[in-house]
């Protein structure tokens, strides 16, 4: 197939709306919310938050729920215009390269960064640091495991996956100025496998 791996799963993602949604845990939960509601006790009220990859929008809903506003994105059209006929703003976001705007408190990526390969990954750290105000966080979870592989799982079409251990996520963590507040492991539900669910922060220069 033509495209890189990262082209290929957007592409699974576009033609999966329905499919995803059909598939997706329809409320904050378990591991996952505790790590939210982490993120969420470490910022100001009027907290600015920017969620990348925010799919049919649950954690969006969750987190403006407890009274918090953020900004919606998606890297695929069709996650966008269903966000937006559901009455939420939300705008076209490729998190590998496009600029994000900002400046935020936080950045969100819920189940976003397992798709990208270390050096991705790389790229996504430095926008992200961009995007932040000093001492902003940025809150992501990764898959735990070794090495890639593709799975259609959830949608007809395959997605890439990567996973991670834990020393080589923080060495990465590290050589980008970046320092964990919070580490946990959890499971997401559905027999989803463990996860690492990370908080960490910008240092101040």
């Amino acid at each position: 197939m033509d495209g890189t791996p990262n082209d290929r799963t957007l592409l699974a993602y576009e033609n999966g709306l329905e499919e995803y949604g059909a598939a997706a845990i329809p409320t904050v939960t378990g591991s996952v919310k505790e790590w939210v509601d982490v993120s969420l006790s470490n910022l100001p009220p009027q907290a600015n938050i920017l969620e990348i990859g925010s799919a049919h929008g649950r954690d969006a809903d969750y987190i403006e729920s407890q009274g918090f506003a953020i900004e919606r994105t998606d890297a695929a059209q069709s996650f966008v215009s269903y966000m937006q006929s559901k009455g939420n703003s939300a705008r076209l976001l490729n998190a590998l390269t496009d600029d994000y705007g900002g400046p935020y408190d936080m950045v969100y990526a819920n189940a976003v960064l397992l798709h990208f390969t270390p050096e991705e990954c790389d790229v996504v750290l430095k926008r992200v640091r961009k995007a932040l105000t000093p001492n902003g966080l940025f809150a992501f979870s990764v898959k735990i495991g070794e090495g890639s592989a593709w799975s259609d799982r959830k949608l007809n079409d395959p997605r890439f996956f990567v996973y991670w251990q834990e020393e080589t996520l923080k060495k990465l963590l590290t050589n980008q100025d970046y320092d964990v507040v919070y580490w946990a492991e959890g499971q997401t539900g559905h027999d989803n496998g463990e996860w690492y669910h990370v908080i960490a922060r910008v240092e101040a220069k």
